[in-house]
């Protein structure tokens, strides 16, 4: 399965209340075929999950309900194209990591907080990860004057034409969003982070890493080293 890129954005939202309701549920309907269709693999970066994964539009319409048009993503590459909603979520930053891609920087941030809460080296290994990260946000703030996804999207929404807007990839070139460990959600009037839940499921036996453990990935990279 190819990748599809990943590009920091903001969501125009359906220009009334009546067009949103009638989105939401058109996709509630739409999104276990979307799921089952593409394996519940995200597309942006190839993570696997039955659970917890989401649909994007692709084209960033959220008017437009063709299957072709919507795909699936893991939480951590779909708050990419949301800066706004991931600022409200208190879910990610703005750092500066051009020898990383975003996709990649989805999986290592899932290795780390899968790690991080386990014992030894490993645990060890993905905190000193996670500082070394984290220290990246005043590279940000150096080239954009803050690493808070908000003051981004504001400045995508209020400043920038549709053909600049396009082009918004050259001028970000380097700037990634690394996904934190929290992401604070609404259900009713129940406020509450949803991301121990998530956490608690991929390290399930039903998750993706219920059969690789973190005290097993030093054997497993040594095999897969050896094999290459």
């Amino acid at each position: 399965m190819k990748l599809i890129p990943i590009t920091l954005g903001i969501v125009r939202s359906p220009g009334n209340a009546q067009n949103a309701e009638r989105n939401a549920l058109a996709l509630q309907e739409l999104r276990p075929k979307i799921l089952e269709r593409d394996d519940h693999t995200c597309r942006y970066c190839g993570f696997k999950s039955q659970k917890y994964q989401e649909v994007h539009f692709l084209n960033g319409n959220m008017d437009d309900m063709r299957p072709d048009n919507l795909v699936t993503a893991c939480v951590f590459c779909q708050q990419c194209f949301d800066l706004e909603k991931t600022s409200q979520m208190n879910s990610g930053v703005l750092v500066w990591l051009p020898e990383i891609e975003q996709y990649q920087l989805s999986h290592i941030a899932r290795a780390i907080y899968v790690a991080r809460i386990s014992q030894g080296s490993t645990a060890d290994a993905a905190r000193s990860a996670l500082e070394t990260i984290m220290a990246r946000r005043e590279d940000a703030k150096a080239r954009l004057a803050t690493d808070d996804p908000l003051f981004l999207a504001a400045v995508l929404r209020d400043f920038l034409g549709p053909k600049h807007y396009a082009a918004r990839n050259e001028k970000l070139a380097g700037i990634r969003l690394f996904p934190l460990d929290r992401r604070n959600i609404s259900e009713g009037d129940l406020k509450f982070n949803q991301f121990p839940q998530i956490l608690a499921y991929w390290r399930s036996k039903d998750g993706a890493f219920g059969d690789r453990p973190p005290s097993q990935w030093k054997t497993l990279y040594a095999k897969m080293k050896a094999s290459a």
